[in-house]
């Protein structure tokens, strides 16, 4: 049996302040997210539906659309991945058997939409059609996303992909995030049959976390991108089990972990992330991570609960960091109020806190706040979201009524200040005295 103990046998990693006394990981690459596993379990229904989207192009044929939907963590992106990696390698060792006339040529282009933002933290049809031209130009050729006119974007991306042959997939991850502005949903997977492209077939695979973008898609958009529809869905706290279990086998130490760690890690993210296996796979990791800081040489329950607090945490500074502009600066505004001791507050105080964030960050371009009324829209978002509490007063005919609002539990001035940093925003102290209902 493997000890779970590492035996530091150089001086000077002995005398690091990096090293810890007891190691229990020992492949760290296999609890990260973009790791690929040799196998996909407890996917088989989908994984059928799904190889069947590849098969015509492992075939030479004209490759079909597909529309993968499902919660977060439940596999999309893995079987994605599993998939295209071993239908190119697949497609290789065909070639080496067909004569050079017959042999498939793929092309992958795989985009994540969330990367193609604008300054309003809006991604666009037009943004995701400049990813697509620079991901198959060199960095010197590259164009960028202003200055533009959208056709042209669109006319530069298929002289590019014309330029190809065979078969291009192009994977849109997280196409939720292109919004309204569907151009590229309708036009890419049938690029051919329009003539924009002749020397090649388009075939266009999206993954969303959203089902309802699909529904909202118009009929013509739905006919393109949603030939085949597979819908992932969430594990249950078994199918959970198995998966930890197999990623610990090969990523910790043999004496790290117990049956019990992982039932436990099981149990907390189908309780807390709805079946996914992402944060199954993430709290394990933290776990062993603290077990280790701790000097600990075995993971125990105490690891995995501090393990759990910490993502929280971590979840929420990165839904807060996900908002927009407007938004973040209605927190901000909430989080001077908390920390000078005004919350909850009326929907005015706050928008009197807003309005002085939004000037004291947009000084040099001299943009205004929101009315109160659209401001308040935003507010009601925030709410609806679970960022923020209302707290409704109502003291009859004549005391009136009034709300009033503050940060939920989840969130607290920390967070929101951790957020800005996270989008690189610097954290500029906004004095809220004299601001009274």
């Amino acid at each position: 049996m493997t000890l779970g103990i590492s035996l530091h046998t150089d001086m000077d990693d002995i005398d690091s302040i990096f090293a810890d006394d007891v190691e229990l990981i020992q492949n760290a690459d296999v609890l990260e997210e973009d790791y690929t596993p040799q196998q996909i379990i407890c996917r088989d229904n989908v994984l059928e539906q799904y190889t069947s989207v590849f098969k015509p192009i492992y075939k030479g044929r004209p490759p079909q659309n597909a529309f993968l939907y499902g919660d977060t963590g439940v596999g999309k992106t893995a079987a994605t991945k599993y998939l295209r990696q071993n239908l190119e390698q697949d497609i290789e060792q065909k070639n080496k058997r067909l004569p050079e006339s017959e042999q498939v040529s793929l092309t992958v282009i795989w985009i994540n939409c969330e990367n193609f933002t604008t300054g309003d933290h809006k991604t666009s049809s037009y943004q995701v059609a400049v990813g697509i031209v620079n991901r198959l130009r060199d960095t010197g050729n590259r164009i960028t996303g202003t200055g533009y006119a959208p056709q042209d974007v669109y006319d530069i991306m298929y002289e590019e992909l014309d330029k190809l042959d065979g078969t291009v997939l192009v994977i849109l991850d997280e196409v939720d995030k292109i919004g309204d502005d569907d151009t590229l949903l309708y036009e890419l997977p049938r690029s051919r049959d329009i003539g924009y492209v002749e020397n090649v077939r388009v075939g266009v695979i999206g993954i969303s976390n959203d089902y309802t973008f699909r529904k909202n898609l118009s009929p013509k958009v739905k006919d393109s991108l949603c030939e085949t529809e597979i819908k992932f869905p969430a594990y249950d706290a078994g199918e959970l089990g198995q998966i930890l279990s197999t990623r610990a086998d090969l990523a910790l130490y043999d004496t790290a972990y117990t049956q019990e760690t992982i039932n436990l890690c099981s149990a907390l993210a189908y309780k807390e992330a709805s079946g996914s296996a992402r944060r199954a796979i993430r709290l394990l990791r933290r776990s062993a991570e603290i077990a280790e800081e701790n000097g600990s040489q075995q993971i125990e329950e105490k690891h995995i609960r501090q393990a759990d607090k910490d993502l929280e945490y971590g979840n929420i500074v990165e839904s807060i960091v996900d908002q927009d502009d407007e938004k973040l600066y209605i927190l901000k505004a909430l989080a001077h109020l908390d920390e000078a001791g005004l919350t909850p507050a009326r929907t005015r105080t706050i928008h009197a806190a807003y309005a002085r964030v939004v000037r004291t960050y947009n000084a040099e371009t001299g943009k205004e706040p929101l009315t109160q009324r659209g401001m308040f829209n935003h507010l009601s978002k925030l709410v609806m979201f679970g960022f923020v509490n209302t707290i409704d007063h109502n003291k009859g005919v004549g005391g009136g009524q009034w709300n009033e609002h503050e940060f939920s539990d989840d969130v607290n001035p920390r967070k929101v200040k951790d957020a800005f940093e996270d989008r690189n925003l610097q954290w500029v102290n906004i004095d809220v005295r004299g601001i009274k209902d």
